[in-house]
């Protein structure tokens, strides 16, 4: 009775925990708070699941989840020296965690109808947001408030315009793989439309410049998988055509080239910026560089960056950054050449797992996820922020498990 019991509690503890990605899948482009519940919710659920020895066996046999893994405890271990505080090595492990979901959703499985339903419902997230996004673009109001720093002029919506723009250049690929693969005619135009307002919606509507290349890698990676290497060249042509086109058009993308160069141009290494946020981003990377250049092997310890920043630049009035804007940089200032080689290990295994041979669209899917992440970690700490560490590793662990990975996707 007992036995029973306790798998009944295992059947619908993994059966929960099916829906509660499908639930993570909608509220990771909308809702903090929402997360942060569903995500423990998860743990439960893994917890109560059981099936350790099998567990262990999936994960051991999955190269993506043992590089996780290895990328933690490298994490981990640099806590061990370092000039961080306690409580900031405490802090910087803590944003390092979430990528545990990865192997946790490979141990457990997941079905290929669960990372399908998790992808409508993250694509059902996307069509409220570039809906109220063209509302509020349009002269309209949000009932929730804006964001800070969004406007008619700059119309993100739930998060701030960089990581709109990101999950809205994301969202374009996932509204034209669901356009490909619908069988129905009007559901093809429908998504096929949706696509195309996304795209608009990055590139004429909200200011985030990540989401500019996020889009453009995006869309060489579909030539690319459509046309082969060949395709690359043509995606160059197009995106060039499409950056001209856009230029004319939009002043608002007009300007962010604009201040882009400008900022480029004009910064100097010896002044502290004021007010720039690519002077900024300049600055950061370069006093990053030479902490890199002082602790090359082991870093500065996880948790170590904002202390050993601010005894380099402090006295010469520079501003004291949380991160330098960038994984990379972040990474292996924190843990050394070490733990940069662990993350490019992890993409690359990745990568290697998104073949899905019959299906294209996922695979195409599947790498669309990674060329978004690995675009965004130059521009910002993508695994420290916490909307775009939840999409990849939401997205990551499903892609990369089941028992089924060459299954066909169904939208």
């Amino acid at each position: 009775m007992v036995t029973v019991s306790l798998e009944r509690l295992q059947l619908e503890a993994r059966r929960a925990a099916g829906w509660t990605t499908t639930a993570l899948g909608f509220t990771i482009p909308v809702w903090v708070v929402a997360d942060s519940i569903l995500v423990v919710l998860l743990l439960v659920c893994w917890v109560a699941g059981g099936e350790w020895k099998e567990r262990l066996r999936r994960i051991t046999a999955n190269p993506v989840a043992v590089s996780v893994l290895l990328l933690f405890g490298w994490l981990l271990l640099g806590t061990l020296w370092g000039g961080g505080s306690v409580q900031e090595r405490a802090l910087g492990i803590k944003k390092y965690a979430d990528p545990l979901i990865i192997p946790v959703l490979i141990s457990m499985a997941m079905t290929v109808q669960e990372r399908n339903r998790a992808l409508v419902a993250f694509a059902a997230a996307l069509l409220v947001t570039l809906f109220l996004s063209f509302s509020l673009s349009l002269g309209g109001s949000l009932p929730l408030g804006e964001p800070t720093a969004c406007s008619q002029l700059n119309s993100c919506v739930f998060k701030k315009h960089t990581t709109h723009n990101v999950m809205m250049a994301f969202g374009a690929l996932l509204f034209a793989v669901f356009s490909w693969k619908s069988q129905d005619r009007w559901m093809r135009w429908g998504w096929g439309g949706a696509a195309v307002l996304a795209v608009s919606n990055v590139l004429l509507m909200v200011q985030g410049r990540t989401g500019y290349v996020v889009l453009a890698g995006l869309a060489m990676l579909v030539f690319h998988v459509r046309f082969g290497w060949r395709g690359m060249l043509a995606a160059l042509v197009v995106l060039c055509v499409a950056f001209s086109s856009v230029y004319q058009v939009s002043s608002s993308f007009r300007q962010r080239v604009e201040v882009t160069t400008a900022g480029i141009t004009q910064w100097d290494p010896k002044v502290a910026v004021v007010e720039d946020s690519i002077g900024w981003r300049l600055e950061y990377a370069y006093h990053t560089a030479e902490i890199i250049q002082d602790h090359p092997l082991v870093g500065v310890g996880t948790g170590g960056f904002v202390q050993s920043y601010r005894a380099r630049t402090l006295q010469a009035g520079f501003d004291v950054p949380p991160h330098p804007h960038n994984q990379y940089l972040f990474i292996m200032a924190q843990v050394g050449i070490g733990g940069l080689g662990l993350l490019l290990w992890l993409f690359v295994q990745q990568w290697r797992l998104t073949t899905f041979p019959g299906d294209r669209a996922t695979g195409l899917l599947a790498r669309g996820v990674i060329v978004a992440i690995v675009i965004t970690c130059f521009f910002q700490p993508a695994l420290n922020d916490h909307t775009e560490k939840l999409f990849y590793c939401l997205f990551s662990g499903l892609m990369c498990s089941g028992n089924d990975l060459q299954g066909e996707m169904k939208t």
